[in-house]
């Protein structure tokens, strides 16, 4: 395989200025981020972080939606242009993201620029002069906002300084004992410059240092220039970037020795390391389409982008990136949804990753998720009154706060309907009345507005409910997760150590939450949840009962696995055996309703919901492996059921799978998933095109209607909260289009399928990671299957569905046959770090 040629399918290419900033090259260290933009005379900048937070789980300054922030550190303006001609004009500018490299090239008039992520936290930046008469060209460092911001009893505070000459810009958040700084700092390399501020003292002693109160005489200047002396040839420029939550820790002395230690190595030292270590990057997995209309290479463009973006995004950090924005979004650190994770968002961005085999860039999102797990635990002790944790939807990056007992046995009160919602007490309403509407606890806050100089909410009608409060899928989503990577990677220590306290806490807040009870029909049933952001207060509602379904087997095999928790076992399997099925349009109470004469499909709940939503579900097609191809072998009635409830489905659409697709949808992958092939390639091909970006997207007018940007991003989230959610999950949709790996059911062994779902007029070849540590390369063309290629990393058995139907196939090891079989599943021991062929048997 000619990687280089392969990845480089996918490169960002313009000739032109780009209209929009978030139309921009990315680049990433998966820490570290931001789009290059142009202006006609400039090279462009927004500095962001992972860990860099205005406010965290305590906040009780940000209780108006969309105003909380974090993630921005400072812009950047490289200005090469002062009195002579532009330097970026559309039909000679020359802008290209070369993915293989992970490198961002801008040649213009008389002027290139080449830009990368370095992993040690440093954006490297080459300028070269080529102009007959060259100019001066300024670095300007600016701030994202004034120099001094109050919000209640929130604080922004940002200075520059002159260290040597390095510019620093540092920022300092504060509330109570919350305390995020970071820093930005920018030097240059083989030119001369001179660092100047157009304060008083020139940027070389803080002015109005004697202040005690803030904003009151803040600083004017908002931004500090490197001013390059002009001269022909290259030069390079080095933005180093740090930050912490430790006010003890001199991040500014971190970000200096950073960019000392960049330029100490050199730009081209940096720029191989960096080339070398993304090269070898690609070649762990790939995927290769063709087709005569082109669609197929679209597909792959796009599949390729996404990788990259996974791993300039969320790579060798504590904490995952933001679901709108990434670390890319150029607009300052204000952006719609704020700066909380949503769990249906984050979600559809990781997955797509274990298949890659870069299980690296999960990490990230599990440190997250373990860091808060004391917090959760209290939190579904002090709102719920169960046991195992409570991750909300909506959630800060360091989890939830903790409660004041009395507000807490209200709540719990109050959110299980044992006191109405009318007998709030005046010390609850005071409580809340500080609280995020965002925030899932309080979600059944409305939109709010201003009165005559006070701030009034609406509700949203529902009592205790709100949009997010109520949903509990998510807690076991993430623990699913958990128990994927073990699936994948078969890691024991991980199991032991990370996933196995998830899993057990998931299924533990599930099983006892205390209104999932015991019926006179002698099964258990959930109530008073939601699902989707609506069946609000509906029995046994679908997210809730897939994730009982996924939870409930994976906690007893990871238990017997890990020889722990014995005692709890048979608890956990009365519990399971005697789980209420999923909802169905043949129960009397179903929300939806089929004809007597139509097959059952799934709908959202059995029980009558307070916002009156009746509708289909597709939730077991799109969670915890409840229902794919392999489901028909052991679970023929789920797998039928599946079938009908995408008939249903597809009928509303008037036969037209580009109906279907949203940007969050997960349509595309579970008809992949369920084996649809031609659907599939409609609603990927939608989902990818925006076709139904004017009906869905969240703020379309206010982001100016437009469904993609130049470098395939979206605003579908609103402004500034740019968004590759589709691209994850067109991702996984091709995916489980060339290969599948997931069981029959949760909990179930493994088996692989091959091209389930690919598109009668595609040749694809891949190469992708399954459960159980294998690795598979195979190739179909012209609707035949020409290789299977099995590396087995980890050792043990391979569970194969025969590619070729009926036909009799043979396994061999290196040149030696070690089994044939016409069975429909192959199966086969293993040696680890050894490579096996499946082929068709022509004797």
């Amino acid at each position: 395989m000619n990687y280089r040629e392969l990845v480089s399918r996918g490169d960002l290419n313009y000739d032109h200025n780009v209209k929009r900033s978030e139309g921009g090259l990315p680049i990433g260290n998966g820490r570290m981020g931001s789009l290059i933009w142009t202006s006609p005379s400039a090279v462009k900048f927004q500095v962001n972080r992972v860990d860099v937070y205005a406010n965290d789980r305590s906040t009780n300054s940000f209780n108006q939606r969309h105003l909380d922030y974090g993630y921005g550190c400072g812009f950047v303006d490289i200005d090469l242009a002062d009195y002579g001609e532009d330097v970026f004009q559309d039909g000679t500018i020359r802008q290209q993201l070369s993915l293989y490299d992970a490198l961002a090239t801008i040649q213009g008039n008389g002027v290139d620029v080449e830009a990368f992520a370095y992993d040690n936290d440093v954006f490297a930046v080459k300028v070269n002069d080529g102009r007959a008469e060259p100019e001066g060209i300024n670095i300007k460092l600016k701030m994202l906002r004034p120099a001094e911001v109050v919000t209640k009893s929130h604080s922004a505070v940002s200075t520059l300084s002159i260290h040597q000459d390095i510019m620093i810009l540092k920022q300092i958040f504060r509330e109570g004992d919350y305390y995020c700084s970071s820093v930005v700092a920018i030097g240059i390399s083989g030119r001369s410059g001179v660092i100047r501020m157009n304060d008083e003292f020139g940027g070389r002693a803080p002015v109005g240092s004697f202040r005690v109160s803030k904003m009151l005489g803040m600083p004017n200047e908002t931004e500090m220039r490197l001013c390059v002396k002009p001269a022909s040839g290259s030069f390079e420029i080095f933005i180093a970037s740090a930050a912490t939550f430790d006010e003890n820790e001199d991040i500014t002395a971190q970000a200096i020795t950073t960019l000392e230690s960049a330029r100490t190595m050199g730009y081209e030292s940096m720029l191989r390391e960096h080339k070398e270590w993304w090269n070898e990057f690609w070649r762990k997995s790939y995927i290769r389409l063709s087709s005569e209309d082109g669609t197929a290479e679209f597909v792959e463009a796009h599949y390729s982008y996404f990788v990259y973006l996974m791993a300039s995004n969320s790579r060798g950090g504590n904490y995952p990136m933001n679901f709108g924005g990434m670390l890319l979004s150029p607009r300052g650190d204000l952006r719609h949804w704020g700066a909380m994770q949503w769990w249906s968002n984050l979600r559809l961005y990781y997955n797509a990753v274990l298949p890659t085999g870069h299980f690296e860039l999960m990490q990230p999102y599990f440190s997250m998720y373990t860091a808060m797990y004391d917090s959760c635990a209290r939190a579904a002790e002090q709102q719920w009154g169960s046991k195992g944790i409570y991750i909300p939807e909506t959630v800060w990056f360091n989890g939830v706060d903790e409660l004041p007992e009395d507000i807490a046995a209200e709540m719990q009160d109050l959110y299980l309907l044992r006191k109405s919602w009318e007998e709030r007490s005046e010390r609850f309403k005071r409580y809340s009345f500080n609280k995020h509407p965002h925030e899932s606890r309080w979600n059944w806050k409305g939109f709010e507005k201003w009165v005559d100089g006070n701030l009034v909410y609406t509700e949203k009608g529902y009592g205790p409910f709100g949009s997010t409060s109520h949903m509990f899928g998510n807690v076991v989503g993430i623990a699913y997760h958990y128990w994927n990577y073990y699936e994948f990677t078969n890691d024991l220590a991980f199991l032991r150590d990370r996933a196995y306290p998830m899993i057990k806490g998931a299924a533990e807040f599930m099983r006892n939450y205390p209104h999932v009870r015991k019926d006179d029909d002698g099964k258990y049933h959930i109530y008073n949840s939601i699902t989707g952001e609506s069946y609000i207060g509906g029995k046994d509602t679908m997210q809730c009962m897939a994730s009982l379904h996924a939870i409930m087997p994976v906690v007893l095999k990871s238990a017997d696995i890990l020889a722990v928790d014995q005692e709890m076992i048979p608890v956990w399997e009365e519990f399971y055996r005697y789980l209420g099925p999923l909802p169905k349009s043949d129960h009397p109470t179903a929300v939806l309703k089929t004809a007597e004469d139509e097959p059952a499909v799934w709908v959202s709940a059995i029980g009558p919901v307070q916002n009156k939503k009746n509708d289909i579900n597709v939730d077991p097609m799109r969670y915890f492996d409840l229902c794919s191809v392999e489901t028909s072998y052991e679970n023929p009635d789920w797998f039928e059921t599946g079938k009908a409830t995408i008939h249903y489905l597809e009928k509303s659409y008037g036969g037209d799978w580009r109906k279907a697709p949203t940007e969050m949808s997960a349509i595309a992958w579970i008809l992949s998933g369920m084996g649809y092939a031609e659907e599939f390639k409609q609603a990927v091909l939608a989902q990818l095109e925006c076709d139904n970006a004017a009906r869905e997207y969240c703020y379309f007018d206010d982001t100016g209607k437009v469904p993609f940007f130049d470098n395939r991003l979206t605003v579908r989230e609103g402004i500034n909260a740019l968004s590759a959610q589709r691209l994850g999950n067109a991702a996984t949709a091709v995916q489980y289009a060339l290969c599948q790996s997931q069981p029959a059911g949760p909990g179930k062994e493994s088996v692989i399928h091959l091209f389930p779902a690919c598109p009668k007029d595609w040749d694809a070849e891949f190469s992708l990671w399954c459960h159980g540590g294998f690795r598979v390369t195979s190739a179909i063309r012209k609707r035949v299957i020409e290789l299977v290629s099995i590396e087995s990393m980890l050792g043990g058995t391979c569970r194969l569905r025969n590619p070729w139907g009926n036909r009799e196939v043979a396994v061999y090891r290196d040149n030696d046959e070690i089994m044939r079989s016409v069975d429909s599943l192959i199966e086969f021991h293993t040696d680890k770090n050894t490579a096996y062929t499946v082929r068709e048997s022509r004797d």
